[in-house]
Parts: structure tokens; sequence; C-alpha cells
């Protein structure tokens, strides 16, 4: 009977690295193409006053499908209608909500589809005009049906979505050759994961003070981020993951309340500037910490001013402030664990990386 190949016993190890990597890629995609998404409805925005003389677009008697969008938004969670201004502001936040997310679900088929990209990203502008603007539009009711448009209404719409798809495309594109470029770089290069992660996580400690910092104590906990030995090695404790989600909890909570000081007070920055540096430096790869925890706290300032101003502006719209509390607890819920999740993801696939190299050795 033949003996086994030596090369078998080795398999087990590489199915699971096989598998991180693509969790990391579809992550990276999805990241990639909601900035690109963004982006391209900024894009898409001017392109759309530029050419508006030319088209000459109707409504078919009704506001734009976006504004109608936010409206439904506001009844449902207020209970009270935007006014003119409020609704057209409403409806540019609906249009980059949904280019974001599309640019995301672009992003993340690009990974395990390669075919979505075809025709420089014009496919995906044929395809959202035609599912959203011809099709979930009206059958959602925010449009009338399409029959009621105009030719050149359809035109415009199509040239639009295919300028959205075209820079959506190429933005993503140059986004991941960039991300590309870091895993051949030398390990003492600053890259974009270095900055982009505790930023992120910092914005996300603006919003919450101790959300993120319980996430990614959660995330330590449960798969690892490498804090073996360092002085954060604290935050591998399950103990300490649960007395940080029980402070979150408290916050959510006591945020609701009226007679709380504002987030921009010196206290509440320098406590989120605390948390934002602590999430940044835990998440970050070895060697990075300082760094990461000078980008993060430098977020948690940026975010605490950001979303302070957004919060005051919606909770004025809308004529309530729980609505938009509720909302902005899921946002930096959600936030702070794709983040973290994500770099406990990347911290995976390293030591996988290295397990294999020392066994190739």
């Amino acid at each position: 009977m033949p003996e086994p190949e030596p090369l078998a016993a080795g398999r087990p190890l590489a199915e699971p690295a096989r598998t991180v990597d693509v969790a990391v890629d579809l992550s990276q995609g999805a990241a990639a193409g909601a900035l690109a998404g963004f982006a391209a409805s900024a894009v898409m925005n001017g392109f759309q006053t530029l050419v508006t003389p030319l088209f000459q677009p109707t409504g078919a008697g009704g506001p734009p499908a976006t504004e109608v969008a936010a409206q439904r938004v506001s009844v449902l969670a207020s209970g009270a209608r935007l006014g003119d201004g409020d609704r057209q502001a409403g409806g540019t936040a609906v249009h980059y909500v949904v280019g974001t997310l599309t640019g995301s679900l672009y992003g993340a088929l690009a990974e395990v589809r390669p075919g979505v990209t075809r025709w420089q990203g014009f496919a995906l502008g044929l395809t959202a005009a035609t599912l959203v603007d011809q099709l979930a539009v009206p059958l959602t009711g925010l449009a009338r049906p399409p029959w009621r448009y105009t030719l050149r209404t359809h035109l415009y719409g199509y040239a639009s979505h295919l300028v959205f798809g075209f820079v959506t495309e190429q933005v993503r594109k140059v986004l991941r050759e960039r991300l590309a470029r870091k895993e051949s770089a030398p390990a003492e290069a600053v890259t974009l994961e270095d900055v982009s992660v505790p930023l992120l996580l910092g914005l996300a400690n603006g919003q919450r003070t101790f959300t993120p910092p319980a996430a990614v104590t959660i995330a330590a906990a449960g798969s690892g981020l490498g804090l073996e030995g360092t002085p954060l090695a604290l935050l591998n404790s399950k103990w300490t993951g649960a007395l940080l989600g029980a402070a979150a909890l408290g916050e959510y909570m006591m945020d609701k309340q009226p007679g709380i000081p504002a987030r921009i007070a010196p206290a509440g920055l320098a406590a989120r500037a605390v948390g934002g540096a602590l999430s940044g430096a835990a998440a970050a790869r070895p060697g990075r910490a300082w760094l990461a925890a000078g980008v993060g706290a430098a977020g948690a300032l940026a975010g605490g001013y950001i979303s302070y101003r957004v919060r005051m502006t919606l909770a004025r719209a809308l004529g309530r402030d729980r609505p938009v509390a509720f909302a902005e607890d899921a946002l930096s819920l959600l936030g702070s664990a794709a983040v973290a999740g994500y770099a406990a993801l990347r911290q995976s696939q390293r030591q996988e990386r290295e397990a294999a190299a020392r066994q190739a050795a």
C-alpha cells in the first residue's frame, strides 16, 4: 500500500487560510466599492446639473424619487413630514446612501465574479438604470410608471447611470490596486490600511465613547488581534469585553435622556479621544500601534464634531431627536463591529501566512 503524500498533512492548514483570504478580499472589495460609489454619486450629481438643459427631463408631475423616499423615512421615523428645504437635502442624502451601498455590493461581487466589471463599469450603469430606475422605483411607488415619462427623461436617466457605473469602476480599481500593492510593500512602510482602520474606528468613537472599544475587545477575545505580550493584552479577556459592552449599553440609554452634556464638551471629547486611541492601537498591525492610536484619537475628535452637527440638523428636520439617536446607535455599532471584525480577519490572515511560511521552511 503506497504511503500518503507528505503534502496531504498540510492541507487542513491551507483551507482555513484560503477562507480567510476570501473574507479579507470581500471586505476590501466592499470598502473600495463603497468609497467608489460615494465618489461616483457626486460625479453623477455634477453630470446631471450639466446635461439637464440638454435632456430637459420631466418629473411626470411629481418630486424626484429620492425626495419621496426621504419623505417616507421621515414619516416612518417621526410621523412628521419634511419641509421643502429639508426634503431636498434628504433626497440628496438618499442619493448618496443608495450610491454608496450599490458601490459596496458591486465591489464585493467584483472579488468573486470579475465579470460584473465588464465594459469598464458601463455594465453596472446599465444594470442600475434598468433594475433601480425602471423597475424598483416605480414598483415601490417612489415614481410614476415608466411610460409616464418622456424618452428624453429615460435617456437622461440611463446616461447618468452610465456615468455612475464608469466612475465607480475606475475609482474601485485604483483603490483595489493600492490595497494590493501594500501586500508587497516593505514591512516598515505605512499603508492605506494602517490609516483607514483606526480612522474609521475613531469616527465611530466620535458617535459613541464605548462602542468601538467594546467591539475591538470582543474581536480580540474571540478571534484574537495579536495583543499577547503587549500593554493591551488585557483586551483579550472576555471579562473586559463584557465590561465595555455593558458600558456601551449604558451609554445608549443615557444618550436618550434630557440634560446630558453635549459630546463636544471638553470631557466628552477627551473620553472619545481616549477611546479612539485605544481602539485604533488594538486593531493595528504589529509595529503600528502608536500611529494607529494617534489616527484613532484624531478621528474621534473629528467624528465627535461631525456627528454632533449632523444629529442636530437631522433632529431639527424631523422635529424629534430620538429616531436620530437610535439610527446613530445602529451606525456606530454596525460600523465598529465591521471594522473590528476586519482587523481580526487580517490578523488571522497574517498568522496563517506565518504558519505556512514556517511549514514551508
